[in-house]
């Protein structure tokens, strides 16, 4: 088994990977077959050091993509090239429109936050939402819904370590073709909670303006947070070859 400091490595390394391999327009669903696609953050990092089932479940993921300034600096720390900022929030619109199609479901947020989705979605022309839930059930519950409502497309919404485990037993017992562990997609999508203006975002400070907006909440993941995760990604450093 990896110890806390290979799981980093590997973890970085596949995602640098991925990141670079990523074409949206090579992306297909195949009912015998169930794709995983998840984001790599820096919070996602530290669990990855802290966690090994956390970490088996993303590394066993199809995609696992670069999300946020934190990780594109972890990289380049590792010496491995530059990669394109793939966050969900940007990318599974992008993903649900191509597969407009297809049915979907939502699992995470609150149940005001799913509706003003689905609503937005039915705007933009995607209307083939069978199936959401807030994210506050068991696992077991969306893995029953997901059986008896047959999504093609499963996003969810409900947060570190949850959604990853989920995400990883949905895969493994072929439930659907694609599952997305989208985070605060959903969140942001229906505007319950505001986006930074698109030069902040520009400006890699996302996670400034999320921090000045719930500074109760994310408090400690950004300040204490980002400390460890930047020892995390030093000591990891040590004696490591690409």
């Amino acid at each position: 088994m990896e110890n806390k400091k290979q799981r980093v490595q590997k973890i970085l390394s596949k995602t640098c990977h991925d990141s670079l391999a990523w074409n949206l327009d090579q992306l297909t669903l195949e009912s015998e077959s169930s794709i995983n696609l998840a984001f790599l953050n820096a919070h996602a990092v530290t669990f990855c050091y802290e966690k090994p089932e956390f970490f088996t479940s993303l590394f066993q993921t199809n995609y696992l993509l670069r999300d946020g300034i934190g990780v594109k600096l972890a990289l380049k720390f590792f010496g491995y090239p530059e990669t394109e900022n793939l966050n969900g929030t940007d990318l599974i619109p992008k993903i649900l429109k191509k597969f407009k199609n297809r049915k979907i479901a939502i699992f995470g947020a609150s149940d005001a936050a799913l509706e003003a989705c689905k609503l937005k979605l039915e705007k933009n022309g995607i209307s083939t939402i069978v199936c959401m839930a807030h994210g506050f059930h068991t696992p077991e519950h969306y893995l029953e819904l997901i059986k008896s409502r047959q999504p093609e497309i499963v996003v969810l919404c409900m947060g570190m370590p949850k959604q990853e485990l989920l995400a990883q037993t949905i895969s493994e017992q072929k439930l659907c073709p694609l599952v997305i562990c989208g985070g605060g997609w959903a969140d942001f999508y229906s505007e319950t909670k505001k986006r930074a203006p698109l030069w902040v975002q520009k400006l890699s400070l996302e996670w400034l303006h999320r921090l000045a907006k719930e500074p109760k909440r994310l408090g400690k993941r950004y300040t204490l947070g980002i400390l460890h995760f930047f020892y995390i990604i030093s000591i990891s450093r040590i004696g490591h070859n690409k």
